[in-house]
């Protein structure tokens, strides 16, 4: 099976419904016969930082546990070390997942990906100039689809009570913005999707995903 299509990833703020769109699409391409491979964010070579301190499985079950966006980092330094510990994981990762999964029936999904980084760093919980930010983003392989999940802020508040309705307005408008400018250059590498109707939603992802392959 020829397969041109090797990397997606899914953005959005919480509540934009990713995990559910992921796995209806997850389990239409497995059905097609593609080995789907599902990422949380970054390749993940290199564990969460706070692994150190209190070990893997404490640590992501902290993680899991912890409302976004509660950090209260404010350092520069801080920042800095955190963001270029998890930007290495970039850089590398995506030289050991093209190695290790070479084959074209092979696709790779991210439920979140580095847009986090530039769009809501507070969510990683560092302080970093966003243009900084994006500037690093091109040394990192490019995703060959990547959706945005979006939906009105009263839509999202009804799935999960975890941000507020001008905080979901404010990341929904810049994610969208930061999409149309990826987007300039490409021919529907950056797409934005509204997720009101799960089933029209990923109708029209499985629509793009074809397009790809």
């Amino acid at each position: 099976m020829k397969n041109k299509l090797k990397v997606i990833t899914f953005s959005g703020v919480d509540g934009a419904g990713k995990s559910s769109v992921i796995q209806i699409i997850k389990t239409e391409l497995e059905s097609r016969g593609y080995d789907v491979i599902e990422l949380r964010s970054r390749p993940q070579i290199l564990p969460i930082l706070s692994s150190f301190k209190y070990g893997k499985i404490n640590a992501e079950e902290s993680a899991t546990n912890t409302m976004p966006r509660t950090g209260s980092n404010d350092s520069l330094i801080s920042s800095l070390f955190r963001f270029m510990y998890y930007f290495s994981d970039y850089i590398f990762g995506q030289f050991y997942l093209s190695y290790k999964y070479q084959k074209d029936s092979t696709i790779i999904i991210y439920d979140r990906y580095y847009f986090d980084y530039i769009i809501d760093p507070k969510r990683a919980n560092i302080v970093l100039s966003e243009t900084l930010i994006k500037f690093l983003y091109k040394l990192i392989f490019k995703p060959d689809l990547n959706i945005f999940l979006f939906a009105p802020a009263n839509h999202i508040l009804r799935r999960k009570n975890e941000l507020d309705e001008e905080t979901i307005n404010n990341l929904t408008l810049k994610y969208k913005n930061l999409f149309n400018e990826l987007n300039k250059n490409n021919v529907e590498d950056y797409i934005a999707v509204e997720n009101i109707s799960l089933e029209y939603c990923t109708s029209d992802i499985i629509n793009l995903v074809n397009k790809k392959l």
